[in-house]
Formats: C-alpha cells, sequence, structure tokens
C-alpha cells in the first residue's frame, strides 16, 4: 500500500475538513486530534502522526489541530526547524489552528476530539461542550475522565508522548517526513535518549523503530544511538536543544504563554473555583524579571488570564554546566481574605514536599514574600532539578484540593 507524503497529507486533510464545516452532518464524520495547550514538539509531533494513522490505516477521517494561532508558532524556533526538517515548510497553509476551527457563530462545530499528549480538554472546549472525547494517549498523571468513550486510552509513563504511541506506528510503513518528525519529539523530550534524561525503555523501543525510517542517514543504524555522540542523531539533538534555549528575543509576556498550561480547582475550602497557570521558562529568573518586570508581567498575564495562581517554573543551566531551578508564584484576588488563605495554603504544601525540595529565597532585585495590593508572591529555590511540571501540576492540585 503506498502512503502520501507527509506535506500532501496535511494539506489535503486540512482543506477537505474546512469544507466539511459547511454542513454540520458533514463535520460530524471527523475527529479532530489535538495536543495541550503548550504545544511544544512532543504534542505537534503526536496530533500529526495520530491523524496520519487514523487515516491512512484505519480508514477514519481525523484531523491533527494545533490549539493556538499560527502567530504563536514564533515562540518555539525548535518547533519550526523539527517541521521543516520533516518537509513541512510553510506551517500556515499546512497545519490546522484553533482559530480555524471557529464557525461564524464561533462554535466549534465538530464534536469528537482525540487528546494526545494530555489526557483533559481544556477549559475553552469544556466551556462550548458537550464534546466527545474518543481516544486519549499521553504520559501525564492520568486524571481518570472519559473512561467510557475514550478508545484507545493508553496513559502510561514515558519521556515522550510519541513513544506511548508506537503501537499503532510500528504495525505500518510511515513517510520518512513522519518518522524524522517522531523521532525529533523523542529526542528533544528526553535528552537526545541520554542516561541523565528521561527516556525509559519504550522511548528506546520507539526510536530504534524510527530511526532506519528517518531523513537522516541511510546507514545510521539503533547502535549508533548507544555508542556513538558524533552522529546525525547526536547533531539534532543538539540543534533542538540549543534552538529551545534561546529565547533571550522573547518578552516577559511572551516567555510566560510559551511554554504554558492552565488548570481549574475546587477547593473544599473556599466558596469559589481557582483558576490556575504554570508557566515553564528557559531562563533564569534575574534575567528578565528584574526590577519589578517579572510582578508586572505577572500581574498583567493573570489578568489576561483570569488566574487566581500563577506558578513561573524557571529552568537554566549555570555556569558550572549543571541544571538549576527556581519557581515564582502568584496569588491574586480582589478579596485580601482569599489571597491570606490560598497564598498560606499555597506557600505551606510547596515547602513541605519532599520531592520538591523548594527552598523559599530572595533573588537579586526580584524579592521574597511581597504583598502589593490584590497580590502576593514568592519565589523559592528549587533543589530538586528533576521535578518538572509534571510533578509540579499535580503537586498544585493536591494543595488546592485537600482538606
Amino acid at each position: 500500500m503506498s502512503t502520501p507524503n507527509l506535506t500532501q497529507f496535511l494539506r489535503s486533510t486540512k482543506d477537505k475538513f474546512l469544507a466539511s464545516l459547511s454542513a454540520a452532518s458533514s463535520a460530524q464524520k471527523w475527529t479532530v486530534v489535538m495536543g495541550n495547550e503548550a504545544g511544544d514538539l512532543d504534542s505537534l509531533a503526536s496530533c500529526i502522526a495520530y491523524s496520519y494513522i487514523q487515516t491512512v490505516f484505519n480508514d477514519k477521517p481525523t484531523v491533527s489541530m494545533i490549539p493556538y494561532p499560527h502567530e504563536d508558532m514564533r515562540l518555539r524556533a525548535e518547533n519550526l526547524h523539527a517541521l521543516k526538517s520533516a518537509g513541512i515548510m510553510d506551517s500556515h497553509k499546512d497545519l490546522l489552528f484553533y482559530p480555524d476551527l471557529k464557525t461564524a457563530h464561533g462554535k466549534v462545530p465538530c464534536r469528537r476530539f482525540a487528546l494526545v499528549d494530555h489526557n483533559r480538554l481544556g477549559h475553552q472546549f469544556e466551556e462550548e461542550g458537550p464534546y466527545e472525547v474518543v481516544a486519549v494517549i499521553d504520559h501525564h498523571e492520568d486524571e481518570g475522565l472519559y473512561q467510557d468513550t475514550a478508545n484507545p486510552r493508553h496513559i502510561a509513563p514515558a519521556g515522550s508522548c510519541i513513544s506511548q504511541g508506537g503501537q499503532d506506528a510500528t504495525v505500518n510503513t510511515i513517510p520518512r517526513e513522519l518518522a524524522t518528525l517522531l523521532l525529533s519529539a523523542i529526542l528533544i523530550d528526553t535528552s537526545g535518549l541520554s542516561a541523565k534524561g528521561k527516556a525509559i525503555a519504550v522511548d528506546r523501543q520507539a526510536a530504534e523503530y524510527l530511526l532506519p525510517q528517518a531523513a537522516l542517514s541511510e546507514d545510521l543504524q539503533w547502535s549508533s544511538i548507544a555508542s556513538s555522540g558524533e552522529d546525525r542523531v547526536a547533531q539534532l539533538s543538539r540543534t533542538l536543544s540549543d534552538l529551545k534555549g534561546e529565547v533571550s528575543h522573547l518578552s516577559p509576556r511572551d516567555l510566560l504563554r510559551r511554554d504554558y498550561k492552565e488548570y481549574s480547582f475546587q477547593p473544599p475550602w473556599l466558596a469559589s473555583s481557582v483558576k490556575a497557570g504554570l508557566s515553564t521558562v528557559p531562563r533564569k529568573l534575574q534575567t528578565w524579571g528584574s526590577d519589578g518586570q517579572l510582578l508586572e508581567s505577572a500581574r498583567r498575564w493573570m489578568e489576561e488570564r483570569g488566574l487566581n495562581v500563577l506558578g513561573v517554573l524557571a529552568v537554566y543551566t549555570h555556569d558550572d554546566g549543571k541544571g538549576r531551578r527556581q519557581m515564582a508564584w502568584f496569588v491574586a484576588e480582589k478579596d485580601s481574605s482569599v489571597v491570606d488563605m490560598i497564598s498560606s495554603r499555597l506557600w505551606k504544601g510547596l515547602e513541605e514536599d519532599e520531592f520538591l525540595q523548594a527552598q523559599p529565597h530572595e533573588f537579586d532585585r526580584i524579592g521574597d514574600n511581597i504583598r502589593h495590593g490584590d497580590l502576593q508572591s514568592k519565589t523559592y529555590k528549587q533543589n530538586n532539578r528533576k521535578a518538572t511540571r509534571k510533578a509540579v501540576a499535580p503537586l498544585l492540585k493536591a494543595i488546592m484540593e485537600s482538606n
């Protein structure tokens, strides 16, 4: 069976899907697959792969959707590089973005969704629903949703979500461009499959399958990943990593929204819900947030998103070549008593967590525990460098929803 070129597939699928939106009955035949709102390469590649496999091999019309506007693609240079390496030169023409889904009435007409790299529909979809989630493939903490509707529903640990979807890909021959894109996502999420990275057995198995199919080199074998540090795989890993960390041209607002996820909690000790956001920023707080810039940027972003809690998770490489992590937390609410309730529980929960190892710390020109009217903030050194947002998000949920 011949398989279509990846770019041709994406463009054709997008055009057919958009044409179907004019007729509600036609739109219902489609499934929309999307990654998480942070929009990293793992999410991007996962949703493209799921769409390709379902449409081409399983004869189920499925379109991949990027859950943010096209102009936000500039925030992630590593994504653009990986797409170009996979032959996708015009992402605006080839990919479907969230604003493309909106009809003249502002509603998304299709009702079936597949989720990759997350396992809960975003707030904008929950508010517009009801929608049916027909598939979930993820490697984050399982929120226990869609157990009666999602098939497959595969949620398990992995360095990359791509590796969880490998069971479908390995029974078919996929285009070299798609294999290259998937391999790129695994490499960037596992630090090049290094022993010090997040890779586990399933990631290495997926990479071993993808490597011979990827458009890197005709004679590359799996053994070269394990033994050589100078092959095309290592070069690609370094390039993607360097691009991911190059954010010096971005404004503080862009840094906060570049790698951002949003959550909603219903604390049993509070009459109202709590809306929270977590921003991962690959820069030291002092380099972009000093002299009030962090505080002002956080305040504006919280107002824009309607947040009660914002956590800024900073990760950077120190002069000694080792990774470091910092955190800045902000709590905002018009009622000062609510600010006190939320912040006191949050500070206590963060500081008592043994895995996170958060230590209150006043960074130069940033400040420590500060109260500015209806906003309160606190900054931390995070001594466990392995505790990423995957660990912080469940902890935040536990702090907010415990009695």
